[in-house]
């Protein structure tokens, strides 16, 4: 007998009719009029404090007269950058035709509100998630799919608790106080904050991902050893997969395929010639994702700059030098194992430039921060002021032996190709036979209890991208 729950869906199935105009004309008004309230509606209730004056009068208007108690603080859904997306991708792919609209309410609710990703992704189509629930109602306990999946979240939790709010410490204190932690200091707190960031995201997706397998529902990944990158492109190939897919297939590409853009080619092949006025359409098209990615990761300047329009410019930069690249690789050894690692740190050092801007209050702040490596009369670079940074001796034990772990295990998964899945150490684990991989387990999880930062006195924070 099916339980209760599942017998009153199947009387009570509420039904959504199509469009049933067959007008395109009208389908097209009702689509974007959806999407636009859709994303104008996260727009508004994310980054109304952007707004000043209508965020004081809403506050007064709800009994709020400070910022720790503004309404729309408390009013926020926790994930709703995800969701909205990932619903607005679902209108746009019935619009499309790529799939047939849902008629049962129930299943379109679940698709949006699917618990283990609802908060940090990873994002996910109609047609790939709702397959895999489809999949799930046949999947029969397993206790070996359930240890697999205990693994994988015992780890997301100690990439999280051991090392991201470990390293938060440092990068808190480092980033506050930047009149006083000067010099190497800066960089110091913004490699730490790499490292806070990459765990506290990669680990969430650990545990959503975890989570999900014990359900018998397979999400995609969502990190591929991303600080392997030889290029800033591929690092964003291996870096908040989903996302980036998501904005190729529903932003850039549709784009490029609007009469503008069309025309726009048009008339700088006209211009500029065949082949390099092809490649204007594509800037700007990069440019318009770019600035949505920025915008999407915070609705201020700092992370539109951070997250957005810097990576356009070494994404644009790469693209224009790449004929010159092409004739100096094979002179300098572009094959050999040093100039891959050349690669690699180059790679990073960009990325860092832009996590100045993503972590920094706002603009004038993450310019102050690249000014106070230069400026003097800080704290001197010593044990003493490091560790009043808060990082003690222990702790950085701790956290560097956690760090060798982490980049042991993503060397391990690590393929070269830019869109090959990385290698599973959970397969390798369990190759090894069940007890490898159940001691596996209770080290990832003593470890965490013992080095976790957590408990009495400490305020655990978060993770990063459920505030997003």
């Amino acid at each position: 007998m099916r339980p209760l729950f599942q017998r009153f869906v199947a009387r009570n199935v509420v039904t959504i009719t199509p469009f049933p105009s067959k007008s395109n004309a009208l389908r097209n008004v009702a689509t974007v009029v959806t999407v636009v309230i859709n994303i104008a509606l996260l727009c508004f209730i994310k980054y109304y404090n952007v707004l000043g004056f209508a965020a004081e009068r809403l506050n007064l208007l709800f009994g709020a007269t400070q910022t720790h108690n503004s309404f729309f603080l408390y009013a926020v859904p926790v994930g709703m950058s995800f969701y909205v997306l990932q619903t607005s991708g679902y209108i746009l792919d019935c619009r499309w035709e790529k799939i047939a609209p849902e008629k049962n309410f129930f299943k379109v609710l679940l698709f949006s509100t699917y618990f283990p990703q609802l908060m940090s992704g990873p994002m996910n189509t109609y047609a790939s998630l709702s397959s895999e629930f489809e999949k799930a109602k046949e999947v029969k306990f397993s206790f070996d799919r359930i240890c697999d999946g205990a693994v994988r979240v015992a780890w997301g939790f100690f990439k999280k608790l051991v090392i991201a709010d470990r390293a938060a410490m440092t990068v808190n204190q480092i980033f506050a106080d930047h009149q006083t932690f000067t010099g190497l200091y800066v960089p110091i707190g913004v490699i730490f904050f790499a490292i806070q960031l990459y765990c506290d995201f990669s680990g969430c997706m650990e545990v959503v991902i975890g989570v999900s397998h014990m359900l018998g529902i397979e999400l995609p990944e969502n990190f591929n050893c991303p600080f392997f990158s030889k290029t800033v492109k591929e690092y964003w190939r291996r870096w908040h997969i989903t996302l980036g897919a998501w904005l190729r297939d529903y932003l850039m590409y549709p784009l490029l395929k609007s009469e503008p853009l069309i025309k726009l080619g048009d008339w700088s092949k006209a211009k500029f010639g065949k082949k390099n006025g092809k490649k204007v359409p594509t800037y700007v098209a990069l440019f318009v994702l770019w600035f949505a990615v920025g915008y999407w990761h915070g609705g201020l300047w700092n992370y539109v700059i951070g997250s957005g329009i810097l990576h356009f410019i070494y994404i644009v930069l790469g693209m224009i030098f790449e004929p010159v690249s092409k004739k100096i690789r094979p002179k300098i050894g572009a094959d050999k194992l040093y100039f891959r690692i050349f690669q690699s740190v180059r790679t990073f050092i960009l990325m860092l430039s832009g996590f100045v801007f993503f972590r920094s209050a706002t603009v004038m702040d993450a310019v102050d921060m690249y000014a106070a490596i230069f400026r003097r009369g800080g704290a001197a670079l010593n044990w003493a002021n490091f560790s009043s940074s808060g990082m003690d001796l222990k702790n950085l034990i701790v956290l560097i032996a956690a760090l060798l772990l982490v980049a042991a295990v993503d060397a391990y998964k690590y393929v070269p190709g830019e869109d090959d899945q990385p290698k599973s150490v959970i397969t390798f684990l369990r190759s090894k036979g069940v007890v490898v991989l159940w001691a596996a387990f209770m080290v990832i999880m003593v470890a965490t209890l013992i080095f976790g930062m957590y408990g009495l006195g400490y305020d655990s924070g978060s993770f990063i991208y459920a505030r997003i």
